[in-house]
């Protein structure tokens, strides 16, 4: 029979046993002494005590090795003690002793042993007691036998216990086996239906954000929007139960790759933003010295702060989340230590012993406001396990609960993941009012926040607590940047408007607050961290006089997009600093062109199917380097933030240029890489942007009923556009209300979908996923400039599929995305036609352009995705 197969008992029993053989060595050591045995069997005695204690805290050899060793040395003191006559009819018990703990084991041949070597110590007894002259009388013959039956009788019930255990665990691991086995079968029936389950939902929420995007009446639309939160909601507890069952399987596996955290942040800001209710805050406090790339699984990550926040968002009726990542240097890295802290209802004692049970949650009739699985914790225990990390909780009944969370991360750019440029230019002012918040908590939570701020960006900030204070702040200090919650912002907002003149003026304020038509300040959506504060602080907001304008005539400028409608956009920017623009749409056509031609500067998009923006940025460097040609060649990129600056830097570029452009960061650059003989200062016409300007002069110049009628159409056409389901008025917000200008980019659009169509379908049959979600991408974002913004989020949806290899997803609404981006762009040929071919010799007119942000749409490419913050409301 085998050692029974239960480590701890197995553990138990062997230090059992080693306990009394080391007091039965001592003890007999002591009788021998005094009863004047011979000492020398007492040294090897002593050294088989000594090797056993040895094998056992090295754990060298097997269990049952170790076992039948010290059998054997227990047998060689045992017959040292039973070889005296004085001692002869003592072995019974020591025996019985022995036996007992050797059962213990469940190896029926050691008792055999035993029992052998006990029979053969007795007898070699017996036979000294004869040879010494000791009569064997009845009591002496009575003695013996009685002996001999003891021990074969503990024997035989020892042999039986160990029969019976062996049966007992024998059927408990066939039912083990047999609930494993079920187990299995149930998770296999949960992911069968999770993923079948699926398709269903992803058409409930796909043609729910189609009919959101046609719909008009606004109670519909309410609905509507509540049917597709609901389908979301369904989607993200399928990714749950697939999660869960992964970990219950022991089968997780982490897909580890380079990531920044900016990426990961502004992915999860926007997802929680649905969920978060506006009168609870949430506050991101990140330490700006963490490495800017790190290597680790981004997608469990993202999930493990999101499960920490929603559950804190559950579990919180008023006050706020507080969300604390900070880094601390290791040699294999860094570890990224999470914090989450909310102000909720909190857990008692045996609540948090139970927190990491499978389905548990904290009693839903006492203070839940969401559902859910219960599977939060048990995922996020489990995520962190698996990229070897380690979780501790803490909390009491109403005061909230904390999480705290290490995980080892290894470094791949140790430079911090956010700065400023030049912080000791910079002077920044806010007015916060914290005191509106009645938890002490959520104030405690935003000085934490913005102190670290000041402290990791090495700024200045004068902070004031009313309207009054800061208008004394405002005489008496030149701020370059303001900060003010909606609340004082609504107190008196001519103040702000005034301020905004001199400073960029920044309102923190929900999603439904809106500044008034023609606000000179910005819009910061909460929740207010570090990342979009970074990125307005490195917005280098120089302040150009007004009755002079930069021009660039005569410069030759390439810029190289593989979206032509960026390069409609970048071109009619240029263009209004009298810059020649010739396009490229590739890496490769980019490299062509320079070959052939020489330019005075480059601007190069990073995210380009084929060749990237940085792979074609070292070619043409190499091929102008052979020709003596020094080319600045600028990065275009939607990340904004100082540390994707410093890695396009480093990679080779001559100059940055975030995406949306803002024209004084775009002038910076230029004054910058360009030589001075090709800069010169101009006084403008008027005092109105160049799009107004030649829109002015064109209305004047054209006869009254021509300009009337013009008018009249390009009403007529936008209305139809709105009845098209296109948000009209958020698109003019990124053509800087030029009605004509988005009219021209609708037109291009048609334009160039069938090539767009034809390109998708074939990546998708080729199972390209690379170049699929770099052309979905900016099927995205050209639908998002023209205002289809339901369409662009399902673009988006499959963009994150390619990006995770999801060809399965993207097989099911591949399809559909095609089919209604066809319908759409079949309804606007009817209402706009198609674009004209550009004639290059006429000169177009100015227009000043301001695409759409760039979302976080791919997490692969962290630079290029960040969303540009703090635009101009």
């Amino acid at each position: 029979m085998k050692l029974i197969e239960k480590s701890e008992l197995s553990q138990v029993s062997l230090l059992t046993i080693l306990l009394c053989f080391s007091a039965f060595a001592a003890g007999l050591s002591a009788e021998a002494i005094l009863m004047k045995w011979e000492l020398w069997p007492l040294l090897p005695i002593i050294a088989c005590v000594v090797i056993s204690w040895i094998l056992h805290i090295q754990q060298i050899f097997s269990e049952k090795h170790r076992c039948l060793i010290y059998a054997a040395f227990v047998l060689f003191a045992f017959f040292y003690y039973g070889s005296h006559i004085t001692s002869i009819f003592d072995t019974v018990a020591v025996m019985s002793v022995i036996l007992i703990l050797f059962t213990m084991t469940g190896v029926k041949q050691l008792i055999t042993l035993l029992q052998t070597g006990y029979y053969i110590t007795f007898g070699y007894g017996l036979l000294m007691l004869r040879n010494s002259g000791e009569t064997f009388d009845s009591l002496l013959i009575s003695r013996t036998i009685l002996h001999f039956f003891v021990i074969t009788a503990i024997c035989v019930i020892s042999r039986t216990l160990i029969d019976k255990w062996s049966d007992v665990f024998s059927r408990t691991h066939d039912e083990i086996d047999k609930l494993t086995e079920e187990t299995n079968l149930l998770n296999d029936f949960l992911t069968n239906v999770s993923h079948e389950t699926r398709t269903p939902i992803n058409a409930i929420i796909g043609l729910s954000s189609i009919c959101i995007d046609e719909e008009k009446n606004a109670d519909r639309c309410t609905n509507l929007i509540s049917i597709r939160n609901a389908g979301r909601r369904v989607a993200e507890q399928i990714s749950d139960i697939l999660d869960f069952s992964e970990i219950d399987r022991n089968r997780l596996k982490n897909n580890c790759e380079d990531y920044m955290l900016s990426s990961v942040l502004n992915d999860l800001v926007e997802e929680l933003r649905s969920y978060k209710p506006e009168e609870i805050e949430l506050v991101f406090d990140v330490d700006p010295a963490i490495p800017s790339v790190m290597y680790t699984d981004i997608g469990k990550l993202r999930k493990i702060l999101r499960h920490l926040i929603i559950n804190g968002i559950k579990y919180t009726r008023e006050g706020g989340i507080y969300v604390r990542l900070h880094a601390i240097r290791e040699s294999y890295g860094v570890n990224l230590n999470i914090t989450v802290k909310d102000t909720g209802i909190g857990m008692t004692e045996d609540e948090l012993a139970r927190i990491y049970e499978r389905y548990y949650q904290v009693d839903s009739g006492r203070a839940r406001k969401d559902g859910g699985l219960g599977l939060g914790m048990t995922i996020v225990s489990g995520f962190t396990a698996s990229l070897g990390g380690f979780m501790t909780i803490s909390s009491s009944p109403g005061s909230g609960t904390t999480v705290n969370i290490s995980l080892p991360q290894k470094v791949i750019e140790p430079a911090s993941c956010m700065s400023v440029s030049n912080p000791d230019k910079l002077c920044l002012g806010s007015l916060l009012l914290l005191d509106k918040y009645p938890n002490p908590n959520v104030r405690e939570f935003y000085n934490l926040m913005i102190r670290n701020i000041v402290k990791g960006f090495d700024v200045k900030m004068h902070r004031a607590d009313n309207i009054e204070t800061l208008k004394k702040l405002l005489n008496s200090v030149r701020l370059t940047h303001l900060f003010v919650s909606m609340e004082g912002y609504v107190i008196e907002p001519e103040l702000f408007e005034k301020a905004a003149e001199s400073m960029i003026v920044v309102v923190i304020a929900n999603p439904s607050f809106k500044l008034p038509a023609g606000s000179k300040a910005r819009i910061m959506e909460k929740p207010f961290y570090c990342f979009p504060v970074a990125a307005v602080l490195n917005s280098d907001r120089t302040q150009i006089e007004e009755e002079e304008y930069l021009s660039c005539e005569g410069v030759q400028a390439l810029t190289v997009d593989d979206e032509p409608m960026n390069l409609i956009v970048v071109k009619n920017i240029l263009k209004r600093y009298g810059i020649t623009v010739t396009e490229a749409q590739s890496g490769f056509e980019a490299i062509e062109i320079c070959q052939e031609r020489e330019f005075d500067i480059i601007f190069m998009d990073h995210m380009m199917p084929g060749m990237d923006g940085i792979e074609a940025m070292k070619r043409i460097r190499s091929g102008n380097a052979k020709k003596g040609i020094d080319t600045p060649i600028v990065a275009l990129t939607a990340n904004a933030v100082s540390t994707a600056r410093e890695t396009f830097i480093s990679a080779g570029f001559n100059g940055f240029v975030s995406k949306p452009i803002e024209l004084v960061e775009l002038e910076r650059v230029l004054r910058k890489l360009l030589p001075q003989r090709a800069l010169t200062v101009k006084k403008p016409l008027q005092q109105q942007p160049a799009s107004t300007v030649a829109a002015v002069a064109a209305f004047e110049a054209a006869p009254p009923e021509t300009a009337e009628q013009a008018q009249e159409n390009t009403l007529s056409v936008m209305k139809r556009l709105e009845e098209c389901g296109l948000d009209t008025a958020e698109a003019l917000r990124y053509c800087a209300d030029d009605p004509e200008f988005y009219l021209t980019l609708v037109q291009q659009t048609v334009t160039e979908s069938n090539e767009k169509q034809q390109k998708l379908s074939a990546y998708f049959a080729d199972r390209d996923l690379k170049n699929y979600e770099i052309l979905v991408h900016a099927l995205k974002n050209t639908l998002k400039l023209i205002g289809s913004s339901a369409l662009s989020e399902r673009a988006k949806e499959l963009e994150f599929a390619a990006k995770d290899n999801d060809y399965a997803l993207i097989a099911q609404k591949h399809e559909a995305l095609i089919s209604d981006y066809r319908q759409l762009t079949a309804r606007l040929q009817e209402i706009c036609g198609e674009a004209p071919e550009a004639a290059p010799e006429e000169p177009e007119e100015e227009i000043m352009d301001f695409p759409p942000e760039m979302d976080s749409s791919s997490d692969e490419d962290d630079i290029i995705e960040f969303e540009s913050f703090g635009e101009e409301g």
